[in-house]
């Protein structure tokens, strides 16, 4: 499926309905986003070694026993990077049902979890939760405010968090410090390319550390304003007279419409790449210290494996880790201290830091903030 822009998958034998009750939950949680399972959401079940794995976008699958010749092609799916999620009969069961490495990764009990548990965790792993979705809207407030508003209550209805800085910062707060921050926090940053937009500092460097943070940049551009050289890293998406109202000021329902659908397009393709962006330098810190990758399953919980044969849960977050990320991280009663890698460039509110390296001092024996280029120098007697 070509124009899908997530996929998920189901594989092994599942009991008897479960199919059909997982697909019943999945069409009617994807719906509340605006998306429709089996359109901008692939939906394959079947065999693995059948599988077409789309590993530059958001994909992640549930895993049901299988028979032994079928395991090779899982553990290809997870040296490639997606996320798998074994689902035996009851989690004491998980060793007796899965081989080794599936058996290692973080799964799910059908005597413990219902359909709408499992729903959540697959769809958490494809990055399809209502709070992982994160716009940052740029725009001269002179020139654009009324589209800006326009956009913000559209995006909002198909549960993206939208960043609106006349809506988000508080009077008293650092302006430029909880901006910068907001921005990091954000999988897709849309600017409103008007005649001066590109002539503001503030909009102008707003548009280059999306850049620098491998942000995904939609432009909606307005009638007659050229296109900018800077610009040629973003997705292009051009306005006409007619995709405004009567007044000039506001856009059409039709152009919203459009412009919310690129903006998600465009969002599942800038996760996967920030994803694995912030892999890379993970791995390339755990190859200096002769670690390594075992798997992938939920909450893209990372299994690594260190030199040493002693094995640590790592969840990698690519936004702002807060103290609920901190929280999460501790719920799959993996051998602690677990770790939160995250890619730590332009995070710099003082408020942020300050609170992390406060809270992390009473969590330090359950759940640790890492950076990924030091990682692996971490990871060297982490549990000493």
């Amino acid at each position: 499926m070509q124009d899908a822009s997530y996929h998920l998958a189901v594989f092994g034998t599942a009991p008897e309905g479960f199919i059909a009750a997982l697909t019943d939950e999945l069409k009617t949680r994807l719906s509340i986003l605006s998306l429709e399972l089996g359109k901008e959401v692939a939906w394959y079940v079947g065999p693995p070694g059948e599988y077409d794995a789309h590993g530059g976008q958001c994909t992640a699958a549930l895993c049901f026993p299988l028979e032994n010749e079928q395991v090779q092609s899982i553990v290809t799916m997870m040296k490639a990077g997606m996320p798998v999620i074994p689902v035996a009969s009851s989690l004491a069961k998980l060793g007796d049902e899965f081989a080794a490495p599936i058996s290692t990764l973080n799964g799910l009990g059908l005597s413990t979890c219902d359909i709408p548990e499992i729903a959540n965790c697959l769809l958490e792993c494809a990055s399809l939760l209502p709070r992982q979705r994160r716009v940052f809207l740029s725009y001269r407030r002179s020139e654009s405010t009324p589209v800006a508003l326009q956009l913000y209550a559209a995006l909002s209805e198909r549960l993206f968090d939208v960043f609106l800085d006349t809506h988000e910062i508080l009077p008293g707060q650092h302006f430029q410090e909880v901006l910068w921050q907001k921005l990091c926090d954000s999988d897709v940053m849309v600017y409103l390319d008007t005649e001066s937009y590109f002539q503001s500092r503030w909009t102008t460097s707003e548009f280059g550390r999306a850049t620098w943070r491998a942000i995904p940049i939609q432009r909606v551009g307005w009638p007659d304003v050229a296109l900018d050289p800077r610009s040629l890293v973003s997705d292009d998406l051009r306005l006409e007279a007619e995709d405004f109202e009567a007044d000039g000021l506001s856009l059409t329902p039709g152009c919203l419409d459009r412009i919310c659908r690129s903006v998600e397009s465009l969002r599942a393709e800038g996760v996967a790449t920030r994803y694995y962006q912030l892999m890379d330098a993970f791995r390339a810190s755990l190859q200096r210290s002769h670690a390594t990758i075992e798997g992938y399953s939920m909450r893209r919980t990372i299994t690594v494996k260190t030199r040493l044969d002693e094995y640590i849960s790592v969840y990698p977050t690519l936004g702002v880790p807060t103290t609920y990320t901190l929280h999460e991280a501790t719920l799959d009663n993996h051998t602690p201290p677990v770790a939160v890698v995250y890619d730590d460039v332009g995070i710099e509110e003082k408020r942020w830091v300050t609170h992390m390296e406060w809270i992390g001092g009473f969590l330090n024996d359950k759940v640790r903030l890492i950076k990924p280029y030091g990682s692996g120098w971490h990871f060297e007697g982490w549990r000493q």
